[in-house]
């Protein structure tokens, strides 16, 4: 399985290819901001799920889900976003994301802090079946 971790946080970024390898064979890809993410996607679109953190500087995690969401080469691929903070409850962020066709990308929502098995279980609950 094919994933691509977009997060500004190195530290974050390394627990969780740590973590998701320790856990099997997994091919991890990463980017450190939204730009590179969706560059890495533009270029080789055959991601299984895209791991997304939401607050990023220059371009947010949902600037990077709507310009998936217009991009027919990313459209397809699944993203479970993740967050430290939402403004809103988390069930008032999901039942949003449900009422916008740009952000139809988005599969799941995990909270930091999450377990080793959330996180595993969402990616294989979302991830793209080739």
């Amino acid at each position: 399985m094919k994933i691509l971790i977009i997060d500004n946080d190195i530290s974050t970024v390394t627990t969780l290819k740590a973590l998701i390898m320790s856990q099997g064979d997994f091919d991890i890809d990463v980017a450190y901001n939204g730009r590179s993410g969706l560059a890495k996607m533009a270029e080789t679109p055959d991601y299984d799920v895209v791991l997304l953190d939401i607050m990023m500087p220059e371009i947010s995690g949902m600037q990077v889900c709507e310009s998936m969401a217009d991009d027919s080469r990313m459209r397809d691929i699944p993203v479970l976003l993740m967050s430290s903070a939402l403004p809103i409850s988390p069930s008032e962020f999901r039942e949003s994301l449900s009422k916008s066709d740009k952000l139809n990308v988005i599969k799941g929502v995990l909270e930091k802090p999450f377990t080793t098995e959330a996180l595993l279980s969402e990616i294989m609950r979302v991830a793209r079946k080739h």
